[in-house]
């Protein structure tokens, strides 16, 4: 039997208050997007990724999984990464899918300002 190791462990916390997030890769436009995403089609959050600072636990990607799960009242399930990764703000990667889901969403809840009847 060929001997198996450990190469990461994924962790799962309802502790806000232990991560360390930073502004500066706050994308609002991405946190209503995960969050359509798992209240439409009750998709997974990304795993946030973390480095040890001290005592706390600092956001180097998937911030917005952070603030969309935080939101929703979710735990974060996280993993840490080496000490190197840079940190990066995350943009929002559409498939073809969820333009069109997201359409038919803004089609069927949206007030347009006219009449949802024919000939007025």
């Amino acid at each position: 039997m060929k001997m198996q190791e450990v190469v990461s462990r994924i962790y799962k916390t309802t502790d806000y208050s232990q991560f360390i997030a930073n502004a500066a890769y706050y994308n609002p436009t991405r946190i209503n997007f995960l969050l359509y995403k798992n209240l439409t089609r009750n998709e997974k959050l990304p795993l946030v990724v973390v480095r040890k600072v001290e005592d706390k636990l600092e956001i180097v990607a998937e911030q917005d999984a952070f603030y969309a799960a935080q939101q929703l009242g979710l735990p974060i399930y996280y993993y840490e990464a080496f000490q190197s990764v840079p940190q990066s703000k995350q943009q929002i990667d559409f498939s073809f899918e969820d333009m069109q889901d997201l359409l038919n969403f803004c089609l069927d809840n949206a007030d347009f300002g006219g009449s949802n009847e024919k000939g007025n």
